[in-house]
């Protein structure tokens, strides 16, 4: 997809998260109302309507009212509801479109996963069965040769010619032993085999066609592009005429009904008495709906111009595969495998590229369609437009600038402006209309004019239609800017039409035109090569970026200090002391040794037969003595016995 439609998809398509309460709250209001919507139109309306700093939705200095916000999802609702208005409808337009306009290579993978879902069971089977005997072995190659027809598109695979056509050639390329070798592969080696086998067996098919040998079935690609290619285009040219001729209609109408007060330096629009302001407004948004349609209208036939190209080199490359061909074959009674079968495989390609192009043809036809679709809903205007006409004559965009065309932009002084010649190769903004148009008549769409010369301020270059407003413009570029800005704010179809998404939102912190200043976007191409970890990684496994962890971590370690410790420091008791006070360094006592004391009442023995007398008598002992002392005493008072 082209960076000027995938760029501003991601940020107009994808949901606001900051205003997710709002989009609630408006989806609310509409089932409300019996409002039918789209998910993505809602957010695409959302996030248009929230550049706009009344609402004050992210402003920093001021804080947001509910009032603003009420306000906010009223003006979206009532934009929603009205469904045949211009400004929905070119809001539809530009959703669809940056939605579903297409990437080439984004449009062939869908193809190739829609036919691979297709597929997948049929493939399955081929890979996955284990096959044992010879009716199984056929079986099997039977569901090969319809995996073959389907995914190569060589015709319908309920006709029996095609089968049989598809049978005769697979059998040319694989004999009985080759067909049992396949069988016995494993799942990997089985896929990769089956891709070959297809894309040989249809570029077969293919030269067979070709040749003028029977080929049942085939479509001739080539030719049905050809007419596709025909159609496509002619169906984009006759929708560009009926465009430019609403829009011829409309701008003559708006013409007729302004003229120039250069004297005060504005716009005037004199309506006539059965024409209101409400009427005149209509009238332009009309114009911006159909400007819208002209612009993706020629987005797609620059698009077919380059598939043009794209098909003829194919052509041109498809041919020569097929004489190359020829030539390998031609003189051969055998087809020599090591030459000719990648040459086939190489034809199948680009018989493959030829249905990509079908399908992007047939994409873009979608597109056209859907387009069309949308302008047909809205109310018909035509018989407003005429009377806003009135006697005046319907001009084209090239009949009303050339009546400037003799006249060129002139600055004695320049101040803020450059005049230059134009430049096909110059990026012009506002889509090449009139920015003096565009800021005084609010949103008035009037083609500028190359020839009178292309102004260019801050690297931007600018068109005018008329050469006056010049030297207005030169003296308060920003001026102008701001109301542009303005007018996008209040007409949010204007800001992808004329590609401004940018530019309003750098205004968003500028509500008021005092001290505004219109901030251009640069860029530059630039390669940077950086180092794959130019700082040292360093990660903290303690570290936690959650408070309420560290609160958890507290309370741990206050239950730890009511708990004792019966042994040594454990682990759970590690952090419940400074690192420290954690070890506690030995004491030079003699306590921290044990030693024998008087007071215990085992004795300690050493190993061995070594017996060691106290150093005191036995208690046994005493008492034995004190007996024999007592007896001695009591036969010396008695006498002999």
């Amino acid at each position: 997809m082209s960076a000027l439609v995938n760029y501003p998809r991601v940020r107009l398509l994808e949901p606001n998260a900051a205003l997710t309460p709002l989009l609630q709250e408006i989806l609310r209001n509409c089932d409300r109302r019996n409002v039918r919507y789209d998910r993505p139109l809602v957010h695409f309306v959302i996030n248009l309507l929230s550049l706009d700093p009344q609402y004050e939705l992210f402003m920093e200095t001021l804080s947001a009212d509910r009032r603003n916000h009420d306000d906010f999802v009223e003006a979206c609702c009532n934009l929603l509801a009205d469904d045949r208005s211009p400004t929905l409808i070119t809001l539809r337009m530009q959703c669809y479109f940056l939605d579903n306009f297409f990437d080439k290579e984004e449009i062939v993978e869908k193809h190739a996963r829609n036919l691979q879902a297709k597929t997948f069971a049929l493939t399955k089977e081929i890979i996955d069965n284990d096959v044992i005997t010879k009716d199984e072995q056929d079986e099997v190659f039977n569901k090969v040769i319809l995996d073959i027809v389907i995914n190569m598109g060589l015709g319908n695979p309920d006709c029996k010619d095609v089968i049989a056509e598809t049978m005769r050639a697979l059998n040319s390329v694989m004999s009985r032993s080759d067909k049992a070798k396949f069988v016995t592969l494993d799942r990997k080696d089985r896929l990769m085999a089956l891709k070959d086998i297809r894309e040989i067996v249809a570029g077969i098919r293919i030269f067979n066609k070709h040749s003028g040998n029977t080929a049942n079935g085939m479509a001739d690609l080539p030719k049905i592009i050809d007419q596709s290619h025909e159609s496509t285009k002619s169906i984009l040219q006759i929708t560009l005429c009926e465009i430019m001729d609403k829009v011829n209609l409309l701008t003559s109408a708006l013409n007729a009904a302004i003229a120039y007060d250069l004297r005060n330096r504005s716009i005037i629009t004199l309506l006539p008495e059965n024409i209101t302001a409400d009427d005149f407004e209509t009238i332009k948004d009309l114009l911006a709906m159909y400007r819208q349609h002209e612009v993706y209208t020629r987005k797609l036939i620059d698009e077919l111009a380059g598939i043009k190209l794209s098909i003829d080199g194919c052509k041109q490359e498809y041919e020569a595969k097929l004489l190359r061909i020829h030539e390998a074959v031609q003189y051969r009674t055998a087809i020599p495998t090591d030459r000719v079968f990648p040459k086939f495989s190489e034809l199948t390609r680009v018989w493959l590229q030829f249905q990509n192009f079908i399908f992007l043809l047939s994409e873009m036809n979608q597109i056209s369609n859907t387009l069309t679709s949308l302008t047909e809903r809205c109310a018909s205007f035509d018989d407003l437009a005429y009377r806003l006409l009135g006697e005046s004559q319907i001009q084209t965009d090239v009949d009303r600038l050339n009546k400037v065309s003799s006249k060129r932009f002139v600055l004695p002084d320049p101040k803020n402006c450059e005049i230059v010649p134009y430049d096909e190769s110059m990026h012009i903004q506002l889509l090449k209309f009139c920015l003096w148009h565009l800021a005084e008549g609010k949103g008035l769409l009037m083609p500028g004019s190359t020839e009178l010369g292309v102004c260019r301020v801050q690297k931007e270059h600018f068109l005018f239609n008329i050469p006056e407003p010049v030297s207005f413009f030169d003296e308060e570029p920003n001026k102008y800017f701001f109301k542009i800005v303005e007018t996008a704010r209040k007409k949010i179809q204007l800001i992808c039409l004329l590609n401004m998404y940018d530019k309003v939102q750098s205004s968003y912190n500028a509500p008021r035109s005092e001290g505004f200043q219109m901030k251009i976007t640069t860029t530059c191409d630039q390669e940077v090569q950086t180092d794959l970890h130019p700082v040292p990684s360093n990660i903290d496994r303690e570290y936690r970026w959650n408070v309420w962890d560290y609160r958890r971590e507290a309370i741990r370690l206050a239950n730890i200090r009511t708990k004792k410790t019966t042994s040594v420091q454990t682990l759970e008791s590690s952090r419940a002391i400074p690192k420290s006070t954690q070890i506690y360094l030995g004491k030079p006592q003699t306590t921290q040794t044990r030693v024998s004391r008087s007071t215990e009442t085992e004795q300690r023995r050493q190993t061995g037969l070594k017996v060691i007398e106290p150093s005191a008598p036995s208690p046994l002992k005493v008492y034995a003595l004190t007996l024999a002392q007592t007896s001695r005493s009591a036969f010396n008072r008695n006498g002999e016995r």
